[in-house]
């Protein structure tokens, strides 16, 4: 069988489960559509297409969504209990991980045990070669870090010229900041993405628990 084919098929069940997931922890909030997309600040129509995995969602589209619901994006893309005392660990270990993906990127998710984190770490593929082709800038608070795993990307923000990053680089910036990501060269790029959001701890003591891509 086509391993693109399977992959592809792959990113479609997953797509669905997180659709569902997310319609079932809506619909026990007693939410509906509008209440969502209007503290999400997406339209009703993305909402309903995420939910019925119609389309692909980036992570701060995700991460908008989840907020608007108080819960953390482990909810979405991993099942099982999740850890929400003080004093936890976890560990992923090689080709572990929730798997997602948008139309730019592929994400794994890493520490999905551990529900409602102020750091939210990321392995990425960067399958984008071209700012042309993003129909909306990542956003989102907080800070993120990026280091980059193999190959080379470009990082896009709103404030500042193109920065260039090779293997073993890194950088951190204001995720405040509109931004994105842009492999450089033949291969796609893989990063490690941490992002931050210090609003998610402010909220929600430690010692309770530690701590999307078309419109």
């Amino acid at each position: 069988m086509d391993d693109e084919f399977v992959a592809r098929t792959q990113q479609v069940n997953d797509a669905e489960t997180m659709g569902r997931r997310l319609r079932v922890i809506r619909r026990e909030r007693n939410s509906t559509l509008a209440d969502v997309s209007a503290r999400a600040r997406i339209s009703v129509s993305a909402l309903s297409k995420i939910e019925n995995a119609q389309i692909s969602v980036s992570y701060d589209i995700l991460k908008r969504v989840c907020d608007a619901l108080d819960i953390g994006i482990e909810d979405i893309v991993s099942s099982g209990e999740k850890s929400q005392l003080s004093g936890r660990k976890t560990t992923t270990r090689a080709n572990e991980g929730e798997l997602f993906t948008s139309d730019q990127y592929d994400y794994r998710v890493h520490s999905s045990e551990i529900s409602k984190k102020a750091m939210i770490p990321f392995e990425m593929v960067i399958r984008a070669r071209s700012v042309d082709e993003f129909d909306h800038w990542s956003q989102h608070n907080g800070e993120e870090f990026v280091y980059v795993l193999a190959g080379a990307i470009d990082i896009h923000t709103e404030h500042y010229t193109p920065l260039r990053l090779n293997q073993g680089e890194s950088a951190y910036f204001d995720s405040s900041m509109k931004h994105l990501y842009v492999s450089v060269g033949d291969d796609d790029a893989r990063v490690l993405s941490v992002s931050y959001d210090p609003s998610a701890a402010e909220a929600r003591p430690v010692s309770t628990y530690m701590h999307p891509s078309t419109r």
